[in-house]
């Protein structure tokens, strides 16, 4: 079936694109990848955003459940194929990673939120805290000198609450007034993002080497509970609030990573590197955020019909909203 018919089968009013079709001129340079955005290499131009689909959200999930790291798992997948997955799961899983790959977003997308483009879903979200949660005790007792007992316990509880956010931004599509129980983990959300947030900043700040494994438990967890946030504003349809949260999510990323280069942390250098490389992307997706919200906002798309079109896709993992 051709893409624009397949499109238009599966959706009638939003927009979408298959990424096949812009592949050709990522290669050749006439299309260059922004973030979450892909653009014209000339002109400019958006000519799509990208987004995770359904069927993608469900693969990392299945992997969280069967790995400490979806990015290895997804590789030994791909790689010798996996008991755990049907034939057609390891075909999705394969396609899903080529296209990854050749939008260059393969290590940002498995490794941090989702695929790292716009929408969460909540139960790889829920499944990321617990991933996460599993290695609290482990890494607070590595870095003794870094976590106190009280500071443990304060760590902890921010971490339980966190995730009772999450699972409630996950249950709240049965309630009578979603919008509502939206909006309002939203604004708890905020006061979570607050405090991983200075957790990172006294991390940056303090004298000598950052302690890469503290820092980057507290980076993911920052930016998760940013993503989750956004995502609950966009479900209540709030986009022109989604977009101006977006915006200032972006600043903070961009203020706080610009500060950070391999050598600043107490690992490897090229484990430095790598994280380095996958926060500067993590920048550049939240700064090219705002640009797909504010799409959704002037077509006058609803965020709940947006998501919604989005998790009922079951064969492609990666969608392009047109722009065009």
């Amino acid at each position: 079936m051709q893409a624009s018919s397949w499109r238009r089968l599966l959706f009638s009013q939003i927009p979408f694109d298959l990424p096949l079709q812009f592949l050709p001129g990522l290669a050749t340079g006439d299309i260059v990848r922004y973030g979450a955005i892909l653009k014209d290499a000339g002109t400019g131009r958006i000519l799509g955003h990208l987004q995770e689909s359904g069927v993608a959200q469900s693969l990392l999930s299945q992997a969280l459940s069967s790995a400490a790291s979806p990015l290895s798992l997804v590789s030994s997948v791909v790689n010798t194929g996996s008991s755990i997955y049907t034939a057609i799961q390891v075909r999705q899983l394969k396609a899903m990673m080529e296209t990854l790959q050749a939008l260059q977003i393969a290590t940002l997308g498995v490794s941090l939120i989702g695929v790292g483009v716009s929408v969460a879903g909540f139960v790889y979200m829920r499944k990321r805290f617990n991933s996460l949660d599993g290695r609290i005790d482990k890494l607070m007792d590595a870095v003794n000198a870094g976590f106190e007992s009280l500071e443990k316990s304060d760590f902890r509880q921010q971490m339980s609450s966190t995730k009772s956010l999450v699972q409630r931004a996950e249950l709240a599509k049965s309630m009578l007034d979603p919008a509502k129980e939206y909006k309002e983990v939203a604004a708890q959300l905020a006061d979570k993002a607050a405090f991983f947030e200075g957790e990172i900043v006294f991390q940056i700040s303090a004298r000598g080497p950052i302690k890469h494994d503290k820092f980057w438990l507290l980076a993911q967890l920052w930016m998760l509970s940013n993503s989750v946030r956004v995502d609950c504003q966009i479900r209540a349809n709030e986009l022109l609030n989604a977009q101006h949260v977006s915006e200032r999510i972006a600043s903070e990323y961009q203020g706080l990573f610009e500060r950070i280069g391999p050598a600043s942390f107490d690992a490897d250098h090229s484990e430095g590197r790598a994280t380095v490389k996958i926060l500067r992307d993590a920048a550049d997706s939240a700064h090219s955020k705002p640009f797909l919200l504010d799409y959704l906002r002037t077509r006058r798309i609803v965020g709940s019909a947006y998501i919604d079109s989005l998790e009922r896709e079951k064969e492609q993992s990666i969608l392009v909203l047109s722009a065009t």
